[in-house]
């Protein structure tokens, strides 16, 4: 299914993680080809965990060419593994606030499935230091180091928002997204900040998060929805069909961006 500038793409969990992590890399050597470097926001939670693990591991140009990708500067047909390139630039797009460690933490998540394989130097990922007493603070330094990198890497803004090229999320079964849920409406509203300190009580696990905002999700180049399990699954195709317009993950609409729905069946 698809769009204009939509995509829905379902399927068993090795197809689809294939594809979305072949079409990550192909937007990621077009970014570097564009602008010299790639900029993506990571999704927490435990979905995306196989996912970072096939980025880490790279995919080869068979299966780029599978999918239709195609990879600015290389020889198709010439067989090679192909990875994220070194200059790419990582951002949490939610945390939740547990010590570093925490099994909880999405950094850690983050650290152990795609850091410390990948090759991307430790300096290129931008950390939500959400393990700090003071939220809103930590919410209010971690969008003035994404405004400094911009600002530093060409002043690539639009509408006063960040132009990341790909931003990846995942969907709970409530139907949020990042740290957005339907119980915090200030969340769901808020038109000018970048990043927020929110308080999620029905959230697995409750407590408080950070996250980036909704018109810095649909500002991005790129916004790519991974999912797996039947029930997501159903749920993420009636996001789709636009047969469910009110919870979170449904807010997501690029502006001038491309979204995808990558579904996997466990």
């Amino acid at each position: 299914m698809n769009g204009d500038r939509k995509f829905f793409y379902e399927g068993k969990m090795s197809e689809i993680t294939d594809h979305a992590a072949s079409l990550i890399i192909a937007v990621a050597c077009s970014a570097i080809a564009d602008h010299g470097f790639f900029s993506m926001v990571l999704a927490g939670g435990n979905s995306p965990r196989i996912l970072y693990n096939k980025l880490a591991e790279g995919v080869s140009t068979e299966i780029l060419e599978h999918y239709g990708l195609e990879v600015p500067g290389k020889n198709q047909g010439c067989k090679q593994t192909i990875s994220l390139p070194p200059n790419t630039w990582l951002f949490q797009g939610d945390e939740r606030c547990v010590p570093l460690n925490h099994p909880d933490s999405n950094y850690r998540m983050v650290r152990e499935s795609l850091l410390q394989y990948s090759g991307i130097a430790d300096d290129h990922i931008f950390r939500m230091a959400a393990e700090e007493a003071d939220t809103d603070s930590s919410a209010r330094s971690y969008e003035a180091a994404i405004r400094t990198f911009f600002a530093t890497e060409g002043s690539l803004l639009r509408e006063g928002y960040p132009l990341f090229d790909l931003i990846l999320l995942g969907l709970g079964e409530d139907g949020h997204t990042a740290s957005l849920f339907s119980d915090n409406a200030e969340s769901l509203q808020e038109p000018t900040r970048w990043v927020m300190a929110v308080h999620a009580p029905q959230a697995k696990p409750p407590g408080m998060r950070l996250t980036l905002t909704l018109p810095v999700i649909n500002h991005a180049r790129n916004v790519l929805f991974f999912t797996t399990g039947h029930e997501k699954c159903e749920l993420a195709k009636k996001i789709f069909l636009k047969e469910e317009k009110c919870l979170p993950a449904s807010l997501v609409r690029p502006n001038n961006g491309r979204l995808y729905w990558f579904a996997a069946h466990e």
